[in-house]
């Protein structure tokens, strides 16, 4: 199996966060299409979707940019590192890039919403607590999305009025009935227990494949993520998206290193308790995919990338 850093992998056929319009405001790229999800970016089934990075470096870049909430906290205006030094975790290794850093690709079709993710992680635990469904307490990445993109203010009291967790464990789709999860908001409560009902995710997919340390860590991983619009509109979505439609997005990848409940997490591109932090997607019909999107490197450089981290 060929070794390749995760900036390897974004130099392959993959642009960056180079469809920001503004200020944290991001052109979302439409799929030519649709990928395979069997855990593996190659070829160009990922071609010009939008890349963004969430791993303590980002927290500290987001710092220098952005100013900071607490440093010490590692709480940046637009992110936040609430990793945790783990029983047996070296604390030179706890809380940095050698703990976990990802990247992940983002696009959308008329269908839905396509991501995936490469992950460096030290360790991997999808075993968790005893509730399979709090998947805040194992290996995976959840997107907290505002449908609507309202800029509601952070919650309060508890009380929710719109609220979207789509969650996707770091594990084969049928391994487990908690693999995805959805949570929204039922009478102004966040709903976590019935997130895994098979009627309310069913149409959820996703493709996993655990890749060793093929990016740099001991335990890394590839998670790609499929989120139909069809099962939206069951909550606040009003309509199948558009070109021009907006939704705003915060990235959260929970990381526990053997804990038996909570262990850890990430918090990118917006806090993910306050729905006015986060970025923005812009429905875009720049296309992205075979034929799609454009490359980051010319085709035979692609050959040397391969000779360089086999």
């Amino acid at each position: 199996m060929r070794k390749l850093s995760i900036v390897a992998i974004a130099a392959f056929g993959i642009v960056g966060a180079s469809f920001a319009q503004g200020d944290r405001v991001f052109d979302l790229p439409k799929l030519t299409q649709a990928p395979v999800l069997d855990g593996v970016i190659d070829g160009d089934e990922w071609a010009g979707s939008l890349e963004l990075a969430c791993s303590p470096s980002q927290v500290q870049e987001d710092g220098a940019n952005y100013g900071w909430r607490d440093i010490e906290a590692q709480q940046s205006e637009i992110s936040v590192n609430q990793l945790v030094q783990s029983d047996g975790e070296d604390a030179g290794i706890a809380r940095t890039d050698a703990d976990f850093n990802s990247r992940i690709w983002q696009a959308w079709n008329d269908d839905g919403l396509w991501v995936v993710t490469a992950a460096a992680d030290n360790v991997h635990d999808v075993e968790g607590g005893e509730n399979g469904w709090a998947w805040w307490e194992r290996d995976s990445l959840s997107l907290y999305v505002d449908l609507i993109n309202e800029k509601e203010e952070s919650v309060l009291n508890g009380e929710y009025t719109a609220l979207n967790i789509v969650n996707f464990q770091a594990r084969p789709l049928e391994s487990s009935p908690y693999t995805v999860s959805w949570a929204r908001t039922v009478e102004n409560k966040r709903s976590d227990e019935d997130g895994n009902d098979p009627d309310l995710v069913d149409g959820f997919l996703n493709g996993y494949r655990d890749a060793g340390d093929e990016f740099g860590g001991e335990a890394d991983y590839v998670l790609e993520m499929f989120i139909p619009w069809e099962n939206l509109l069951r909550f606040n979505l009003p309509a199948v998206p558009v070109v021009g439609s907006e939704m705003g997005f915060s990235w959260l990848p929970p990381d526990p290193d053997g804990d038996d409940s909570y262990g850890g997490q990430l918090q990118c591109w917006g806090w993910a308790d306050d729905p006015s932090n986060f970025s923005t997607w812009v429905m875009s019909d720049t296309p992205a995919g075979p034929a799609g999107g454009g490359t980051a490197v010319e085709a035979d450089s692609w050959g040397r990338i391969k000779t360089t981290f086999q």
